[in-house]
């Protein structure tokens, strides 16, 4: 029996260990496990969490049009955090499912959202069963993630053949954004991310582990300077221009990449 924290399941094997894991990371980062995810409305990057909203949303459209679905059976928000995202994506699925490693956000998440399936648990250890969710929405996640090869092993296991992955994560890989971390290294020594991907390095993991590509997508531009960045896109024009000049003149140094990919 998994034990229940105020309402939420905790699906791990171990909770003792698990918390103790958590004070680990809570010990060198403390806003990764406390901070609030600031909803779209009030992110400096509000106009590019947008216009990411929007091509997941026309994504799964296209998906569900092509199987002759309105919605989907299952969908599941994989590392759904504050669950800013659940809104949303609960228009397109008669079941919608958020799990997270932090009990701190997915309490959150419940507060925000009602009649929605919420539980915590390990994606390294997950405890579902094989071929359940038509599509599992994977955000800005895997970058977290140490063993990110094991991470996609557990997606591929658990989603539906024929079903639809959206995975999106940084795209930080590309000497565009190498370039901000060098210009201001401090950043690099303060952030929670482990990899830096890719187009190309993370396709060719998803391919390692049986999964077809559809789509990749690249979105986001801006100077490459975070804090920069963070304070000329919160105004629409900006970001709307260096979107324009950044597909023109650099198409593969977007900050954002998403990638479609299905289960054969």
């Amino acid at each position: 029996m998994y034990p229940v924290e105020v309402g939420i399941p905790l699906l791990v094997r171990d909770w003792k260990r698990h918390e103790e894991e958590i004070q680990k990371v809570r010990a060198t980062n403390t806003d990764w496990y406390f901070e609030e995810q600031l909803p779209e409305l009030i992110s400096p990057w509000r106009h590019h969490l947008r216009k990411r909203q929007l091509y997941v949303e026309t994504a799964i459209a296209q998906y569900l049009s092509n199987t002759g679905k309105t919605r989907a059976k299952t969908l599941l928000d994989m590392g759904c955090g504050d669950g800013n995202n659940l809104e949303y994506l609960r228009r397109y699925t008669e079941g919608l499912f958020g799990s997270d490693y932090n009990l701190i956000r997915l309490l959150r998440a419940r507060s925000r959202q009602y009649g929605i399936t919420l539980f915590l648990a390990d994606i390294l250890d997950y405890p579902v069963r094989d071929d359940f969710f038509d599509i599992i929405f994977f955000n800005h996640v895997i970058e977290h993630i140490p063993d990110d090869a094991k991470a996609l092993e557990t997606v591929f296991r658990i989603l539906k053949p024929k079903g639809l992955l959206v995975l999106g994560t940084p795209n930080e890989g590309v000497w565009w954004w190498q370039l901000a971390y060098r210009l201001q290294p401090e950043t690099l020594k303060n952030t929670d991310h482990l990899h830096f991907y890719t187009a190309e390095m993370l396709s060719a993991k998803l391919v390692s582990k049986g999964f077809k590509l559809i789509e990749i997508q690249h979105m986001g531009w801006g100077p490459p300077h975070w804090s920069i960045d963070r304070w000329i896109r919160r105004f629409k024009v900006m970001d709307d221009f260096f979107e324009y000049m950044g597909r023109l003149f650099f198409p593969y140094q977007a900050s954002s990449l998403y990638i479609l990919a299905t289960k054969e």
